[in-house]
């Protein structure tokens, strides 16, 4: 199931019913929601606010695939940004005070997630996300 929404905030909405709708049409249990909206979300909106000016809309598709959810985000018209390579380091053992802002997120959403995979081919970025179900829980 494939879809694209519009460069905007205000798309999150439609974006949580279409991830609603692909729940509900593959009979997924609703627990396993939480990590999926959550990571979801964190990447569209990094897409919406760090790529402005990018052409055209975000592109997710979901499809299962073994037992693992696969979502795949895409983003069009965007300068390379690697969440495993470029993302800030967060040591979360540093006490709020003493840490610098950003990337609390994508180090969530990899701790969510059991793989996460970026690609940057021809001006297009893809962020691919892999979350066994059942498996709400983050990784240790």
């Amino acid at each position: 199931m494939r879809a694209e929404f519009p460069r905007d905030i205000a798309a999150l909405d439609d974006v949580f019913r279409f991830v609603a709708e692909f729940f509900a049409a593959e009979e997924l249990d609703q627990t396993d929601r939480f990590p999926v909206d959550f990571a979801i979300e964190e990447v569209f909106t990094n897409y919406v606010k760090y790529n402005r000016d990018g052409a055209g809309e975000i592109e997710i598709g979901l499809r299962l695939d073994d037992g693992q959810l696969v979502m795949e985000l895409m983003d069009f018209d965007s300068d390379r940004f690697d969440l495993n390579a470029d993302a800030p380091i967060v040591d979360t053992s540093e006490p709020l005070e003493a840490r610098e802002a950003g990337g609390l997120g994508v180090h969530l959403v990899k701790r969510l997630m059991d793989r996460v995979e970026y690609r940057h081919e021809q001006r297009t970025s893809t962020i691919t996300l892999y979350k066994r179900l059942g498996e709400s829980h983050a990784r240790d």
